[in-house]
């Protein structure tokens, strides 16, 4: 998780005295002996280094490792993007869902290769072919602007680039992001560009240079050019009995959306820098770069406080080293104020009262009574703190505070002065009343409070977090304090022990059957909402207002709940227009503050991160469009997750998902067609058997229609395909893609039945799509095949592999890299009228 002390210099309200744990949503471990002894280690060592990329994922983890538990550096990764516009191998969350999973995924590989974390206000929108676009969505001066203010308020001796700032990115997010870090560089030195960051306590900085981190995916990539930087990081550190390889690779498995598990790699291992600005460095990342304390005027006792500490550590009485850890800390309270204010400094003060929780084997935790609380619902905390070091140690205070973007508010403040008993917990009970205003739990990064005073942070702090102050009862002026947030725990009969975040939620959340209304006809349709009470006694109303054209009967209606969590639907009745129209339905709900937009509830529940609460705004697409289909009864095969079926069944298809055991055994010639969906062929290993069984349903009259399968070129990572031979005749999945969704296309064969039936395509049903056209393409096919559209992004030759059909037997195989997966589930007019289509080839010339 990312710590307090990253975000000190974003909110200067959080500045407090005292460790606050590296956690700002979840608790956080006591470490062993040997992690005590990393810690002292890195004491010793006063430097930094930032790296720059575009997206989660394209760290360089084994450098990351190795700069930090190696070199003992403060290490930084600044993500510009958080990496919602791509795919997701483990579930069918997109977009914000997907960004906020991402988010965490990387917040469990920092936890394990012990870099921060930052990131900008870039949203990433899909693949981009060049960093001009890139920079242009992502609007050049203020992402600029972000990137500055993370090297002003992180100041790091180098930084380092994952990319170069040129088309061998592959990339345009990943050029554009080595050609900001490039631009940054220098800006963050002029105290001319973006002055309000000066204005706000920021002040300028240059870095020393500036280094692109040469990629090589493979071990027969083309070696460095004579002369590059090399840097060691596959050494193994006994201290951790494991290698930086090591720790990379279990780094890099986090990102388990992407597929991007990796083996581990021991043994010596290279890396090699090129430089792009600053100066030159003959032997080593930081030469000319003073890592010692001595780069800080005044704080030679600081120095000599933390040698004395590491000299003296005993592995088998961490305890021990109390009085030693507490000297340094004074010796850092007592620096100047400028001292104080230094990023390095701050860091290395909460490095200290890190060092001093692991040496006391202290426990702090704070346990609501319920994961999830509104704002004026009851609360119960419940507090408990435990030394294990067999040293004397005193509670002086225990204050449960509320955190918001304004600063932290203290509730309840309890006095104590009396000694803690080795190993017995010492528990309190904080019952409250949550304030009104209590913010809700909606990251900031997605509308939510703290947009401001949290920006380039990678999560929100907890709303709720229990401050503990302590001492040495031979000397209680040199207190010092323990932060942890409130969370939930509970037993999972299969996991155990478990955490959850704090989710503080409307009196009144709207739950949805289906975010798109589509009406094929003139004819009402009705719109079924519940109301969820996240609190009890909840009442108040519910209002939609009508779009411009459309009609909403009744206008509004009341709801009253008893309990938390019950729930009550209501029904409304939604008219559309005579013609073609699209509108979005915005449900508001009144639960006694007046009016305000209604919240759905979206958990995001994965083993390997913590659960995730999202509070989206209610939205409702309303399509009106011609509509026919034949064809009614679909098998899915689900890959790696879509919301396709779902969107089938909103237009009247009746759709089964079909598990290996029914591909192997069951009838399938019952369904008008099968879809295959997004990387079923990643994600099914099945389907390398069962395969034959769907093209003989094809051979016997069936439609297969095969959404995009990903093929890496890498057999160990990413989800290699299970097969090749994924169609009746050869062809290849390639890497080609259209990112710009509004470029036109081509009927490559106008009279083909795709296009005339049941529904007349034009030009205009390639309009209004999203994100993007069509990835992953078809290529090298078989003759048999008949490629059906060409298009091609701007400046690009024509590409005909996005949908390609071959009659097989009696049937009709389609493989499309089109993105359904993105429009069905929206309700794109025209992607919907040619899925029907699709679905229907089997009935063409019935």
């Amino acid at each position: 998780m990312p710590n307090l002390r990253t975000a000190s210099f974003v909110l200067a309200a959080l500045v407090l005295p005292g460790l606050v744990l590296p956690g700002l949503q979840a608790q956080v471990p006591v470490k062993d002996a040997a992690e005590l002894r990393k810690q002292l280690d890195r004491l010793q060592v006063v430097g930094s280094v930032l790296y720059v990329a575009a997206h989660p994922d394209d760290e360089n983890t084994g450098l990351l490792a190795a700069l930090s538990k190696g070199r003992n550096l403060r290490t930084a990764y600044l993500a510009i993007t958080r990496g919602g516009g791509g795919q997701n191998l483990i579930g069918p969350e997109l977009g914000d869902g997907l960004a906020a999973i991402r988010t965490q995924e990387l917040l469990a590989a920092r936890r394990i290769d012990g870099a921060e974390q930052f990131f900008t206000s870039a949203v990433d929108f899909g693949f981009s072919k060049t960093a001009a676009e890139s920079l242009r969505i992502w609007n050049h001066d203020r992402v600029l602007g972000d990137v500055v203010r993370t090297i002003r308020a992180f100041r790091p001796d180098v930084i380092i680039t994952r990319f170069p700032p040129d088309e061998r990115a592959g990339h345009g997010h990943h050029t554009a992001s080595a050609m900001l870090a490039i631009e940054a560089f220098k800006a963050a030195a002029d105290p001319a560009r973006y002055p309000e960051q000066i204005q706000a306590g920021l002040r300028p900085w240059q870095a020393t240079r500036l280094l692109w981190n040469h990629f090589r995916f493979s071990d027969d990539a083309p070696k460095p050019a004579p002369g590059s930087l090399r840097f060691q990081v596959g050494s193994y550190d006994p201290l951790l009995g494991r290698s930086y390889g090591e720790l990379a690779a279990e780094s890099r498995s986090q990102h388990r959306s992407q597929g991007f598990g990796v083996l581990a790699q021991r043994g010596e291992r290279e890396e090699s820098f090129e430089l792009l600005a600053g100066k030159p460095a003959r032997e080593d990342l930081f030469d000319g770069v003073d890592l010692a304390w001595s780069r800080f005027k005044g704080t030679e006792k600081v120095a000599e406080a933390l040698k004395e500490t590491r000299a003296a550590n005993p592995v088998d009485r961490p305890g021990s080293l109390r009085p030693w850890l507490l000297r340094a800390l004074r010796e850092l309270r007592a620096l100047p104020a400028d001292l104080q204010r230094e990023p390095l400094i701050q860091a290395k003060t909460a490095e200290v009262e890190e060092a001093l929780r692991m040496a006391l084997g202290l426990w702090v935790e704070a346990i609501a009574d319920r994961q999830q609380v509104s704002p004026g619902g009851p609360l119960t905390v419940n507090a408990a703190v435990l030394p294990r070091s067999g040293e004397p140690l005193s509670l002086q205070s225990l204050r449960l505070e509320a955190v918001g973007p304004q600063g932290v508010q203290t509730l309840e403040d309890r006095a104590d002065g009396q000694a803690l008993a080795d190993n017995t917990p010492r528990k309190a009970a904080f019952t409250l009343t949550l304030p009104k205003d209590t913010r809700l739990t909606q990251p900031h990064w997605l509308g939510g409070p703290g947009a401001a005073a949290w920006a380039g942070l990678p999560e929100s702090p907890a709303p709720l977090r229990l401050r503990v102050r302590l001492a040495s009862p031979s000397a209680p002026a040199d207190a010092f304090d323990v932060c942890v947030p409130v969370q939930y725990r509970f037993r999972d009969p299969v996991l155990g022990e478990r955490y959850q975040p704090l989710a503080v939620v409307p009196p009144a959340l709207v739950a949805l059957g289906d975010p798109v209304l589509v009406f094929e006809g003139a004819g009402a349709k009705p719109l079924r909402l519940k109301i969820v009470a996240g609190a009890a006694g909840a009442t108040g109303r519910v209002r939609l207002p009508a779009p411009k054209g459309w009609q909403v009967e009744p206008a509004e209606q009341p709801f009253q709940l008893r309990q938390m969590g019950e729930e009550r639907e209501l029904a409304f009745r939604v008219t559309p227009p005579a013609g073609t129209a699209s509108a979005e339905l915005r449900p508001e709900v009144d639960a006694g503050s007046g009016f305000a937009p209604a919240r759905s509830l979206l958990k995001l529940d994965h083993p390997h991160i913590p659960l995730q609460t999202l509070l989206p705004e209610v939205k409702v697409r309303l399509e009106r469009f011609d509509l026919k289909h034949n064809g009614h009864r679909i098998g899915y095969v689900m890959g790696a997750g879509d919301e396709i079926p779902q969107a089938l069944r909103r237009i009247g298809y009746e759709v089964e998902l079909l598990s290996d055991e029914a591909l192997a055994r069951e009838d399938l010639a019952r369904f008008d067609a099968i879809v295959l969906g997004i990387r079923a062929y990643n994600t099914r290993p099945a389907l390398l058997s069962l395969k034959d069984r769907l093209h003989a349903y094809v051979a016997a009259g069936g439609t297969e229609v095969v959404l995009y399968t990903v093929n890496t070129g890498f057999p160990d990572i990413n989800a290699a395909m299970v097969t090749d031979a994924i169609g009746p005749y050869p062809f290849k999945v390639g890497r080609k893609r259209i990112t710009d969704e509004t470029v036109p296309v081509r009927f490559l064969q106008p009279g083909h039945s795709v296009f005339h039936w049941p529904n007349e395509l034009t030009a205009r049903d390639f309009e209004g799509w999203i994100q993007e056209r069509s990835l992953y393409h078809a290529e090298g096919w078989d003759a048999r095949y008949t490629p059906l559209l060409g298009m091609a992004d701007p400046g690009e030759a024509a590409d005909n592999g996005a949908l390609i059909v071959a009659q097989h037997g009696k049937g009709t195989y389609v493989y499309t890299g089109l993105a359904f997966f993105r429009q069905l589930p929206d309700g794109v007019p025209g992607a919907t009228r040619l899925f029907a289509n699709l679905l229907a080839l089997g009935h063409a010339h019935d």
